[in-house]
């Protein structure tokens, strides 16, 4: 029994932020939705988030994706770079190659919002 066990923990376990994380819709607020699909196949998801003063997002993972902003404002984002205050101005857009983990919380007085595209795709293809 013993070597069977040293045997197990010899064995090497590649387990990612992202394999634990929640993912963009999956990640809420205290118990609660932020973010709403409102279209998705299997190429592509997109939807919007929502985060009224005092409301974040919990840790999240997502792969790459496209966002505009439809209602800008401060964010507080914690992220593997460290904590630091983003505003998003309304009308803005961007990309981003994915993200391995970050959190958000409003600390503005203004209702923030995005609308975002995510692609989805297999590693290697």
């Amino acid at each position: 029994m013993k070597k069977i066990l040293i045997l197990l923990l010899m064995i090497p376990f590649t387990v990612t932020a992202q394999d634990q994380l929640p993912d963009t819709i999956e990640a809420g607020w205290q118990g609660k939705p932020v973010c709403e699909v409102l279209y998705e196949d299997e190429q592509i998801r997109t939807g919007t988030c929502t985060y009224p003063p005092g409301i974040g997002q919990e840790r999240h993972t997502h792969g790459p994706y496209f966002t505009y902003v439809v209602s800008g404002g401060t964010l507080r984002v914690t992220s593997p770079r460290g904590t630091f205050e983003s505003t998003s101005v309304t009308g803005n857009s961007g990309k981003s190659n994915g993200v391995e983990w970050h959190e958000l919380l409003n600390v503005g007085d203004t209702t923030i919002q995005f609308f975002f595209i995510e692609t989805k795709y297999e590693v290697g293809k």
